[in-house]
């Protein structure tokens, strides 16, 4: 971003006078030198013209002061066109900073997102824990009281250790998740945050997938880098042929000219328009031209691939998106089967018409049905700022 707003003012100075001061100082007793520094600094006089002082003269020195001005009048169109070029490389440079922002809050939402399903997994795995330390305790007491074998006994604690070990992989990863976002956004792995959100879904872009592909091409921060960067290739062009047409300054300059640094010596002045205008150069503004036009077609190319990548991007952002929707719904029934079926089991159970491994097995199927739903729901999320992401329209509330 700096870089490109340094080159459009240094565009800018191309209708701005330059302005030099020079300051020098001469000693010399060449003919030609003493006699224009004698007649610049107003001290010829008519003894100056007898031929042995022409032809040996003395030793003269001249401290010389100048102030100079040029004004560019024509350029043939090439500081405007510079100027357009730096506006569009900085609009350029504009949208990929924008572009690399929304890459960043995608991927904070995203290992947000991760948090929150990592806290969702730990909850659940330590829910199920403890109904399977109840079971175990039950299994106990009806194997003390000889209700129950001793193979029932050891399939809870089998359970048990199971779950233990779920929950400390679930700690474990829950930890790293929050490590894991602390390092996207910046700050150190350890930073405490409170999370407060939830697991549930974020609404759906409510344009159909043949808006959202249309919309991108307008939003996508990188299509309109590219975009802008060919418009600059084509001033480029412009510029190129520009170096055809001539050019047209106004100068200014005040020259004094004296024998000692601080005394004496005569001032003079000179104002003129000085047109330069190059014929040929061995073919070289030619080959220039043909070079910057070679570089818009390569970069219209680009553009036009990158398009087609875009909609391809929106269409698989959207179809993904679709999919979780659609699971988290499969995954509620899921949820409210095994809920029921478990039910069921535990009633069996209680009475004495099932075993503990047909009880074990309903958690289980309850306990994978959760995790199958937050796993859909953390889905439903990501894919919501990755639509956002694929159409350029992803903000900062992305969470």
């Amino acid at each position: 971003m700096t870089a490109a707003t340094t080159v459009e003012r240094q565009a800018r100075a191309g209708f701005l006078p330059t302005v030099d001061v020079e300051e020098g100082f001469s000693r010399s007793d060449s003919p030609i030198s003493a006699f224009s520094a004698k007649l610049s600094q107003g001290r010829f006089s008519q003894s100056d013209l007898a031929l042995q002082r022409l032809n040996r003269p003395s030793a003269v020195s001249n401290f010389h002061t100048a102030l100079s001005l040029v004004q560019p009048l024509y350029t043939g169109g090439k500081a405007s066109l510079s100027l357009e070029r730096a506006q569009l490389q900085h609009d350029a440079s504009l949208h990929n900073y924008e572009r690399q922002q929304q890459l960043v809050i995608f991927q904070v939402a995203s290992h947000y997102a991760g948090v929150l399903l990592a806290q969702k997994n730990l909850a659940v795995a330590r829910a199920a824990l403890t109904t399977a330390e109840a079971n175990r305790v039950a299994a106990q007491d009806r194997f003390s009281t000889g209700m129950v074998v001793e193979s029932d006994l050891l399939s809870a604690q089998v359970r048990v250790a199971a779950l233990t070990e779920q929950e400390i992989v679930a700690g474990h990863r829950h930890t790293l998740s929050r490590a894991a976002l602390n390092d996207v956004m910046g700050v150190p792995l350890e930073t405490p945050w409170r999370i407060t959100g939830q697991l549930v879904p974020r609404p759906m872009p409510p344009q159909p997938l043949p808006d959202l592909e249309g919309k991108a091409l307008l939003q996508r921060r990188e299509y309109r880098q590219l975009y802008a960067e060919e418009q600059a290739l084509e001033r480029g062009v412009a510029l190129a042929q520009a170096t055809f047409l001539p050019t047209v300054n106004a100068t200014a300059r005040y020259d004094i000219n004296r024998p000692h640094f601080a005394a004496g010596g005569q001032n003079n002045w000179f104002v003129g328009v000085t047109m330069h205008w190059n014929l040929f150069n061995g073919l070289g503004d030619a080959a220039r031209v043909a070079g910057a036009r070679a570089e818009v077609e390569r970069t219209r190319a680009l553009r036009t691939q990158m398009a087609s990548r875009i909609i391809l991007e929106v269409k698989d952002a959207f179809l993904t998106l679709k999919a979780a929707e659609e699971r988290i719904v499969v995954a509620h029934q899921e949820v409210s089967h095994a809920e029921t079926a478990l039910q069921i089991i535990t009633d069996r159970y209680q009475a004495g018409l099932t075993t503990i491994v047909e009880l074990l097995a309903g958690e289980a199927a309850l306990t994978a049905a959760h995790g199958a739903l937050a796993q859909a729901l953390h889905d439903q999320r990501v894919g919501v700022a990755g639509l956002e992401l694929a159409v350029g329209t992803l903000q900062r509330d992305a969470l």
